[in-house]
């Protein structure tokens, strides 16, 4: 399929319009305007869903009427329904619908210049002809039956969260939300890991469009970039369907913003913030940090063009650009502010002739937070032989601000049309300073660096979406046409080092920076880098289901669809820096030899790249010069399409659900790159597949339920992994490349799982899973500080998953005290095992032992427990996580030149918040604590030395139950594992007022 197929559809769904406004007129006679006298407020109203008790999915048409008054409409294709300006007070609601049973919902309460929503689910009759019987049930316990319905019938394994349990938190981006949920872990704030699979094994989708990678260094998609007060719900879908995308094996992410409103509403909500380790503290600051290259500075390829002419003319020029492009290097100090936050949403209905409606809701935001971070960071030549050793002080301020614009159509009760857009604009500023030791021999060589850093990501994303009902067809169409844009920028990360010699009589060589003709990067002088990474996605997708009842007991819900995909990128990186002046010019040769300021490598940040000190001082004396280092691997242009169809059906026979299908997938990748010394790299690949899922549900009783899930899923490189570029990330030190050769992983998924929902929106379950992988990506530590991304031979990955949410009243078996009955204790726990057979990457295969999937923990624990109180407006929930050791990089042990692997160590987080409702919920105030614990983050290498002690008794039951292993041999042991990193961090303390206008 290609775009202008949604082109050709959109015609097609315009005809179906004309065919279904003539039908609604005769309609429009029955069913009445649910609108009363304007003395009434527009925000009174009665809304609600009507679904399909069996498969918990809308349903369209179905008639909704207010007993003793002429008050009437439909459910439209989302099988939502509106009754507007009704009087406070307490109504009776009929809900019909051909071929289902009739039901009455008594005691619909409605509260002045409030809503009032319903869930309400029909059951289907056992045959047409039967005695109509019409059922009459209670308003609150309809809605809490229904909203479980919904849960026990979804199609797959999945789990999220609910705006309204955001609120409950104090999570303030989608990353610390997706803590929250079972299964699910969080890297470095940011990337999110689910089943033990790492981010690149997930897929994301916002509003049900495809977002493309924020990272320019990796396959993943970075969740702290989304305010979390912008999401009306996240979920994870961890089981296939032919109606999900193929690629993914730890879960799909479906993200969705909030929703147009039912109602006029403003709200303002501000807040501050205070952190143990940043508030009013001292912080460097580096000048000029988002300062990047001038508009008329050379390109790479014209500066490297002059360089290579080597003329006294293309010297010159060189001498005059280093003179002319300044940037103030000087580093100054300053405290650091307060946390803070701000938010503006503003919701409005407008309603036209009929039942035309227009809903719009725009919301911007911005959240401020500062971080300081002490770390130490060393590196090892063989295991406990240290090399290097780093204390670095980072001081950062990261902003956070996005707006979304929502618009809804409704032309009439079966045919919608919905405008979404969300912007969102992220931005760090860094400084580290960075002071450590270097073994030369038996005099230790110092360190002192300095790193100024700036980065700036944009993302864009719109949707343009279309859901339709045909009325006599029965047939329901959905489509969504999609655009979204990252770009992420470093306009001029720059490092200046300066070294100096610790004498055995405690006496020091003076500091000195060392610059090197045609060397720049990494730990040389004056490095400026700077990257652009441009991506965007443009896709379509139509959806067509219609379901066809064969007899009283078997149905099928039929449902065929497609997307098309069109994803580029554009990467470019420049590595500048200064070495000393060179070339013949005069008739004199400059180089080393006459870099005769002998002062200059001496000179403090603040001057020691001032013009004065740049070219020609005597004709026996000469400075610095700009020179470029750039390499034809420092750039790629990449792009992917990937056209889809899918066929899935949905049977229902008695107690036994089973959705099936297949999903076909025709994708073609494409690079274009250069290798370091200058040859063409070009990857240009397709492959067709078919994955095939099923999904059994069988239910055990009314709330009870059986799954069973097997699929084929895929995972396809991504464009760094296959581009040869050579990062070095300055934080860590590491370098990292790619692998032009990459093959797509192929993954067989199995999942078997029990759910048990007891009523009072309480739930219980156990889920197991098996994942077989053939050609996993995985990354790889080589030597010098370096990783690769690889394939292995094979891996696996299995667990269990045990969820619960239940009311204390519940366990205490007591319905008499009400503070039981309004707290909730909640908790998920994983436990994981994974391995991964990477024998093929070494040339001593038989020594390679099986090691973990990286990013995977053994465990993931997240827990919880929540008072609220609507009567009193009293909420107060405390919130855990935490995760087993994971590895980080794999290790390489290769003949004579191993390489430990690195490992992160488990640690855990603990937030509280509390929160009072006041003025009839109009004000709100919340207080938040996040990371009470303040645990470090520590990374090492495992060094398994023989002779260390045997664990024994309870401690070994308890590692073989949640690591696999009773002697805990991954686990970090600070007797003889190699520390490599730890990050101190602070807890942070928040208050917020939020006011409903």
């Amino acid at each position: 399929m290609k775009l202008s197929y949604l082109i050709v559809f959109l015609f097609f769904v315009n005809s179906v319009f004309s065919q279904d406004l003539k039908g609604s007129e005769s309609t429009d006679n029955y069913v009445a305007d649910a609108t009363l006298p304007n003395r009434i407020d527009e925000n009174s109203i009665i809304t609600g869903t009507v679904i399909e008790e069996s498969t918990g999915k809308p349903l369209p048409g179905v008639l909704v009427t207010i007993k003793g008054t002429k008050l009437a409409t439909l459910s439209d294709a989302e099988g939502k329904f509106y009754f507007r300006k009704m009087p406070a007070g307490k109504y009776d609601l009929e809900f019909s619908f051909f071929s289902f049973s009739t039901k009455i919902v008594s005691d619909v309460e409605v509260v002045d210049k409030e809503a009032t929503v319903l869930t309400v689910s029909l059951a289907e009759m056992s045959g047409v002809l039967d005695e109509v019987v019409v059922r009459t049930v209670k308003a609150k316990a309809e809605s809490v039956k229904s909203l479980l319905t919904m849960q026990k019938n979804s199609v797959r394994v999945s789990d999220g969260i609910s705006a309204e349990s955001i609120k409950r938190t104090p999570d303030k981006t989608a990353s610390d939300v997706l803590r929250r949920i079972s299964g699910a872990s969080v890297q470095n704030n940011k990337f999110v890991i689910i089943r033990g699979l790492n981010d690149r094994y997930n897929t994301t989708y916002l509003n049900g469009s495809p977002l493309p990678s924020t990272e320019p260094d990796r396959k993943a998609f970075s969740f702290d970039i989304f305010p979390s007060n912008m999401l009306d719900n996240l979920v994870i879908n961890k089981t296939a369907s032919p109606d999900l995308p193929g690629e993914f094996a730890g879960g799909v992410i479906e993200i969705n913003t909030k929703m147009a409103p039912d109602k006029n509403f403003q709200t303002l909500s501000i807040g501050t913030g205070y952190n143990t380790v940043t508030t009013g503290k001292s912080k460097l600051v580096a000048r000029d940090a988002k300062v990047g290259l001038p508009s008329n500075f050379p390109s790479s390829d014209e500066f490297i063009n002059l360089q290579t002419q080597k003329t006294e003319s293309s010297i010159l020029q060189i001498d005059n650009l280093s003179k002319n492009y300044q940037t103030d290097w000087g580093i100054k100090e300053d405290k650091f502010d307060p946390n803070t936050s701000f938010q503006f949403s503003l919701g409005r209905y407008f309603k036209f002739n009929g039942e035309q409606s227009l809903g719009l809701l725009a919301s911007v935001t911005n959240n401020t937070s500062n971080v300081y971070a002490e770390s130490n960071r060393k590196f090892y030549d063989t295991p406990g032989a240290l090399l290097e050793d780093f204390s670095d002080k980072s001081y950062s301020s990261q902003r956070l601000s996005g707006a979304i614009l929502n618009l809804s159509l409704k032309i009439n009760s079966n045919n919608k049309f919905s405008f979404k857009n969300l912007y969102s604009l992220n931005t760090e500023t860094r400084f580290t300073d960075r002071n450590g030791t270097k073994r030369v021999e038996e005099e230790p060589t110092i360190t002192s660096s300095t790193n100024r850093f700036f980065s700036k990501n944009n993302i864009y994303t719109g949707q343009f979406i279309g859901e339709h009902f045909l009325s006599e067809s029965k047939i329901k169409i959905n489509w969504v046409g999609s655009y979204s844009n990252v770009k992420r920028d470093i306009p001029s990360e720059r490092r200046n080092t300066y070294e100096y010699i610790q004498y055995a009589d405690g006496t020091q060589s003076v500091p000195t920076a060392y610059f090197f003709a045609g060397v720049v990067g990494k730990d040389s002088p004056g490095s400026i880098f700077t990257s652009s990474n441009s991506e965007y996605i443009l896709s379509s997708k139509i959806d067509v289901s219609k379901k066809i009842n064969f007899s009283d007991n078997f149905s099928a819900d039929i449902k065929i669809g497609g997307i098309t995909q069109s994803r580029n990128r554009k990467f470019e990186a420049r590595q500048l820096g200064y070495i000393p002046f060179n070339g013949r010019v005069g008739g004199v040769s400059y180089g080393s030899g006459t870099f005769g300021n002998t002062t200059i490598p001496t000179m403090p940040n603040a001057t020691i790249f001032n013009a004065s000190n740049m070219g020609i001082f005597t004709p026996k004396s000469s400075g610095l010069t700009l020179y470029d280092g750039t390499k034809g691997s420092d750039y790629y242009d990449a792009e992917a399409n990937l056209d889809a169809g899918y066929l899935m059906i949905d049977n229902v026979f008695n107690k036994l659900r089973v959705v099936w299908g297949v999903r076909l997938e025709n994708y073609s990748q494409h690079l274009k790159s250069k290798s370091i010394v200058g040859e063409p790299v070009v990857v240009d690949d397709s492959q067709l597949d078919l994955l095939p899922s099923v999904n059994f549900i069988y239910k055990l009783t009314k709330n009870q339920n059986l799954r069973l899930s097997g699929s084929k899923t895929l995972n396809r490189p991504e464009f760094r992994e296959l581009a040869p570029f050579l990062f070095f990330d300055n934080e860590t030190r590491f370098n990292t490349s790619g692998t032009p050769t990459l093959k797509i992983t192929e993954i067989l998924n199995a999942d078997l799982r029990y759910e048990f929902f007891p009523g009072n929106a309480q739930l219980f379950s156990v889920s197991a899973f098996y994942k077989d992988f053939k050609n996993p990506i995985e990354i790889q530590a080589l030597a010098n500080n370096s990783n690769q991304y690889k394939n292995a031979a094979f891996g696996t990955d299995y667990g269990i998953e045990f969820e619960f949410r239940t009311l204390l009243s519940t366990i205490f078996g007591t319905k008499e005290t009400k503070i039981l009955d309004d707290l909730t204790l909640y908790s998920n726990l994983a436990v994981i095992r994974s391995k991964v057979d990477i024998s093929n990457l070494f040339e001593t295969p038989s020594a390679v032992e099986d090691t973990p999937m990286q990013g995977q923990s053994p465990y993931v624990l997240n827990a919880g427990l929540q008072y609220m109180n609507s009567e009193a407006g009293w909420s107060i929930s405390a919130n855990l996580n935490r995760i087993g050791n994971r590895i980080t990089i794999h290790a390489n042990q290769t003949l004579g030149n191993p390489t430990a692997g690195y490992w992160e160590k488990a640690r855990t987080l603990l937030d509280f918040q509390v929160a009072k409702s006041l003025f009839k919920n109009k004000l709100e105030i919340k207080m938040n604590l996040q990371n009470a614990l303040a645990q470090d983050l520590v990374l090492y290498q495992n060094n398994d030395l023989p002779g260390t002690q045997e664990i024994k008794g309870f401690d070994a039951f308890v590692n073989k139950v949640f690591l696999g292993d009773s002697q805990n041999k991954n686990g970090y042991n600070s007797q003889e594992d190699d520390l490599t990193t730890r990050i101190k961090f602070g807890s942070s303390y928040s208050f917020s007022l939020t006011y409903n206008f």
